[in-house]
């Protein structure tokens, strides 16, 4: 099926009917299975087979005897525990494997308050590359780090003035962004859509009709970004940045702008009007090209937020210079996992951009640095710039910022040349030792 025939079909349907065919948690299949390639294909722009052909399968039909299985275990797992809102989240995200109702055990999830952190379901829509409409199903078991989790409430209660002073049209802006949620956890499992870069945080759940009644509820894994940080990112820094600022790459800083970039994700346009009046989501708009810029609006996003909580007076000023550059350091560390997946996609336009304007700057010796009076004003420009196609829902836009910006290019490219030849590792490959040892013990 190419995004022809599935518009076609689509577009044949009722209203309700469209929504469930770009929902997230269904698969599209066809009547006549037997169908080859060659008798779907298109010709002089007509589908040989019927857009008929198609219908919907909802996940709890196409996979009903995995997640049977599933919802039973976490039905006992939720027998087990003393703690009433992991035992209501793992209820109620059983009732959603049988029912593909997952409203009810999302918002479980974003008031889960429990030593034991768990994340269960279909989630990311990073695998589709069709529309990015479809999602993965992921787990992480965590144990919450209260300490770290304490301190992070700064960033939940500020969301709302985040979003006021944004770098983007009053018309364009929400009055009604919820405190996201922090929890710190030290991962100590995770398996499903885990295959690509292992993440050092996520933001959920990605349902637009939650984001708008609710907000978002954000997760840190600590030690992972710890790992990334020691393993990889100072090992970067010390080939790629120039040695009177390798020193300002630190871990604080890392992991800060990890957090407000996961609170990023809560803020910006997500239900928008279009020019003609229709109510959509960025994500139906933008389609296969959501999941790069919307990467791209939390990074460069979440450095704006800094710095302006910076001039608030809510974090230290201290933190500023060592925020740039590590964030310069992050981008060879995130391009690497190539210009086809999300996160790297939306890094190498950043990081594009910035070279442009002149905020980062390649010298003799081939190490980068940053130009401190040119880079806070190329990040609000360039979070302008993505904040505006994605309020409008502008597809054109954001096809042409991505194809001019989203590429490898010769600073870029040499820069991870460099990083070749001295065998600094892509990413981890966490060793989950404490959930191994557990199933030897059940064994």
């Amino acid at each position: 099926m190419d995004k022809m025939e599935f518009n076609l079909w689509k577009d044949s349907l009722q209203q309700d009917k469209q929504e469930e065919a770009m929902g997230f948690f269904n698969v599209i299949r066809r009547h006549n299975e037997s169908l080859s390639e060659d008798s779907i294909s298109h010709k002089m722009g007509n589908v040989t087979s019927s857009p008929q052909d198609l219908y919907v399968v909802p996940y709890s039909q196409e996979y009903n005897s995995l997640l049977a299985e599933a919802a039973t275990l976490l039905r006992k797992a939720g027998d087990m525990t003393s703690s009433s809102s992991l035992k209501r989240l793992l209820y109620s995200k059983a009732d959603a494997f049988l029912s593909n109702d997952y409203y009810d055990s999302d918002i479980a999830w974003m008031e889960l308050d429990s030593k034991l952190d768990v994340t269960i379901g279909p989630y990311e829509t990073y695998e589709d590359a069709l529309f990015g409409y479809k999602a993965t199903f992921e787990a992480f078991i965590g144990v919450r780090d209260d300490e770290a989790t304490a301190q992070l409430k700064l960033f939940g209660d500020q969301l709302q003035v985040l979003e006021k002073n944004l770098p983007l049209d009053d018309i364009y802006k929400s009055e009604n962004v919820t405190a996201a949620p922090i929890r710190v956890i030290q991962l100590l499992y995770n398996a499903g859509d885990v295959k690509g870069p292992q993440t050092v945080a996520f933001n959920l759940p990605n349902d637009e009709r939650i984001v708008k009644d609710r907000g978002t509820s954000m997760v840190m894994l600590k030690n992972v970004s710890e790992a990334k940080f020691k393993l990889i990112l100072k090992p970067i820094a010390n080939v790629c940045i120039m040695k009177e600022q390798r020193e300002l790459v630190d871990f604080d800083s890392f992991f800060t702008h990890t957090i407000c970039h996961e609170c990023c994700h809560g803020i910006g346009p997500h239900t928008i009007t279009l020019p003609n009046g229709q109510k959509s989501t960025v994500r139906l708009e933008l389609q296969e090209l959501h999941s790069s810029l919307e990467e791209a609006k939390a990074d460069i996003v979440g450095l704006w937020a800094l710095r302006f909580l910076m001039d608030k007076d809510l974090l230290p000023k201290s933190l500023a210079k060592s925020m740039y550059v590590s964030f310069l350091a992050g981008c060879f560390r995130s391009v690497r996992f190539g210009l086809e997946e999300a996160h790297g996609k939306g890094q190498a336009l950043q990081f594009n951009y910035l070279f442009e304007k002149g905020a980062f700057i390649l010298h003799p010796d081939e190490t980068f640095g940053v130009d401190f009076e040119k880079v806070e004003d190329s990040v609000a420009s360039l979070s302008r710039e993505i904040l505006t196609i994605q309020a409008r829902g502008d597809k054109e836009a954001a096809k042409t910022l991505l194809q001019k910006y989203g590429v490898m290019t010769p600073p870029l490219k040499r820069a991870l040349e460099k990083l070749e030849t001295v065998q600094v590792p892509v990413d981890i490959v966490p060793d989950f030792s404490i959930a191994n040892q557990i199933l030897c013990d059940i064994n």
